[in-house]
């Protein structure tokens, strides 16, 4: 009996192998990724790929050219084997002018990243049931990384039949590794003065074409390794890099007063210069890695009149220090897969800068676009490593969940010409609580609110009470337009605050799920409104309650009309950030009862005699 057990499950996996593999637009019959840190401190990456392509889709849109990024300045870019199997075993070798060095798309319009080159390799031959073979190499000079490292997700967009990852140090190099979603060991051997880490994989499924999946991936198989000592050496590496020499310039220097000058508030100040570096100064989209970590000094930033994200960012410190409020840029990582054991700086996803404030305290900001808010309420789940030089300390900082809460309490009347007024009380926590924007100005408010109902009179905006942590606000409530009417009825579409929910632009959710859904916060939004409308008309909308709580959060809506008069509440809570599969069910359904069209809304019309 147990024999048939086992001969059966085989039958059903090997079925569902073969059924994964058959239905693929492509497949890759074996992936090699060998990493190698040479003795004289030089590194090579070894990339091999066997694709086997089954749709015209593969070879016409996914697969039909290869893409690789490089240095030529530290790096060198061999090409090792390039040809195409063709159906019919015939061996179709890619010409030579099928191999062409472009501009990468991320270095467009910089002249500081020209120098950055894209091999495109063109696969000739390409048709259905032929076999891509790409075999290259990546040399890189000693010194242009801080060591051997790597953050290599253990994935492709199609299936995968074989994969390995091969490491190779020398004997008297230690490598810090960490497997991230799988259980899976390395083998070990040492072949002459080599140690050999090889970690092998069969049957990978695709890449789910899913949204909401998260920046770093967290329900994906990954590896990260480095051969430095720990995260502080190569953060020490990245800031001993920043130093500057000399004094900040004549123009620096100008610049900062000028807005003193003119802003005597430290958080103003702070977001002038902000919206200064955002502003007035270009972005080159090129990534840390593809900048080698490195970034040039303000003054230079400042000449070019345009840097990358981190040179940016390194600018905004600098003004922010020049202006006395103490400012330190610093590189962001998930904190699933950070390990301060592991000196990896490819598992930092971006970078912004944290500013000291004598009023708030620290203010995270970016230096490419400007928020609403303190950055460190929305990237809960991420840590911050400071880059200043601290021997032997990390300083790192851990953004943990916030109770991101919307409290909304609102008074509304209809008058006899379908025309709203009334007034709303709201409490605003974290996350969604725009104090960046409140402090510029109580007018910015209005755009929050759906509906376009905040009153434009000067003064229609009241502010409170206003920090980092929460906000409090009353607003006067008008209605430029008369309620629209169709056949007699008119509709009211309850507001609802745009900086919670109502962002993650989240208008149906597919019926199943592979992978993690990853929220850009958590949220809690309560709304209580009392409706009145005028003497003679009667709600169509009747009364309604609904509600679940389950492991994602909860949801409870009521609608109780009682003559002209309703009270409505509409309450989401959403606990985490990040659902599991086993939890997407749960998190459908009250997303679903939350976007459900005849709940967002109230009906009335004219009361038959």
């Amino acid at each position: 009996m147990k024999k048939l057990i086992t001969i059966i499950t085989f039958t059903i996996l090997c079925s569902a192998a073969f059924s994964q593999y058959e239905n693929a637009d492509a497949v890759f019959e074996k992936v090699t990724k060998e990493f190698t840190l040479n003795a004289d401190g030089s590194m090579e990456y070894h990339y091999f790929k066997q694709l086997k392509l089954q749709t015209h889709m593969s070879f016409n849109r996914l697969y039909g050219e290869t893409f690789i990024v490089y240095n030529p300045d530290f790096q060198e870019l061999k090409i090792n084997e390039a040809y195409t199997v063709l159906p019919d075993s015939t061996r179709l070798k890619t010409p030579d002018n099928a191999f062409n060095e472009v501009l990468p798309r991320s270095a467009a319009h910089s002249a500081t990243y020209n120098h950055l080159r894209e091999m495109v390799v063109t696969h000739t031959g390409t048709e259905i049931g032929a076999t891509i073979i790409l075999d290259y190499t990546i040399v890189t000079k000693n010194g242009y990384w801080p060591a051997l490292m790597g953050n290599e997700v253990v994935q492709e967009p199609s299936p995968v039949k074989e994969m390995e990852i091969i490491i190779n140090v020398p004997v008297d190099v230690e490598l810090h590794h960490k497997m991230f979603n799988l259980r899976t060991a390395p083998e070990i051997v040492v072949l002459g003065g080599q140690k050999v880490f090889t970690w092998k994989f069969g049957g990978l499924k695709a890449a789910p074409k899913e949204r909401f999946r998260g920046q770093c991936l967290p329900g994906t198989p990954r590896l990260t390794f480095s051969t430095a000592n720990n995260m502080s050496d190569v953060i020490e590496w990245v800031a001993m890099k920043l130093q500057t020499k000399g004094s900040a310039t004549t123009e620096l220097i100008e610049l900062v007063e000028k807005i003193k000058s003119e802003e005597k508030d430290e958080t103003k100040v702070m977001l002038a210069l902000q919206k200064y570096v955002v502003e007035n100064l270009a972005t080159d989209r090129v990534s840390l890695a593809e900048a080698g970590f490195n970034a040039r000094y303000p003054e230079l930033v400042w000449q070019s009149n345009g840097g990358s994200r981190f040179e940016k960012s390194v600018m905004l410190a600098t003004l922010l220090n020049l202006a006395e409020i103490n400012a330190v840029p610093a590189f962001a990582a998930p904190q699933k897969i950070f390990d301060a054991k592991i000196g990896d700086l490819f598992i930092f996803e971006d970078v912004y800068v944290n500013a000291t404030t004598k009023s708030h305290g620290d203010i995270l900001l970016s230096a490419t676009q400007i928020d609403d808010q303190a950055l460190q309420y929305r990237l809960a789940g991420k840590v911050l490593v400071p880059l200043q030089r601290s021997r032997g300390e990390l300083n790192e900082m851990k953004l943990n969940h916030t109770d991101n809460k919307i409290a909304f309490e609102a008074e509304i009347k209809i008058d006899d010409s379908m025309h709203l007024s009334g007034n709303a009380d709201i409490e605003l926590l974290y996350a969604v609580n725009p104090f960046l924007k409140l402090t510029v100005g109580a007018s910015s408010f209005n755009k929050l609110v759906s509906g376009n109902l905040v009153c434009k009179k000067k003064g229609s905006v009241k502010v409170a009470n206003s920090n980092p942590a929460k906000s409090e606000i009353t607003v006067d409530l008008k209605k430029g337009q008369p309620l629209p009417q169709t056949a007699g009825y008119y509709s009211l579409e309850l507001p609802e605050m745009k900086n919670g929910f109502e962002s993650f632009h989240i208008s149906y959710l597919e019926s199943t799920r592979l992978d993690p859904f990853v929220l850009p916060f958590s949220v809690q939004e309560n709304y209580e409104f009392s409706i009145e409308i005028p003497e003679g008309y009667e709600f169509v909308s009747k009364k309604v309650k609904v509600g679940a709580k389950n492991k994602a959060g909860s949801v409870i809506i009521t609608m109780l009309p009682k003559g002209n008069q309703m009270e409505v509440t509409r309450e989401l809570h959403l606990n985490n950030k990040l659902i599991e599969v086993t939890e997407y069910n749960d998190f459908r359904e009250l997303v679903n009862t939350w976007l459900d069209e005849n709940l967002r809304k109230v009906v009335f019309k004219k009361a038959v005699d």
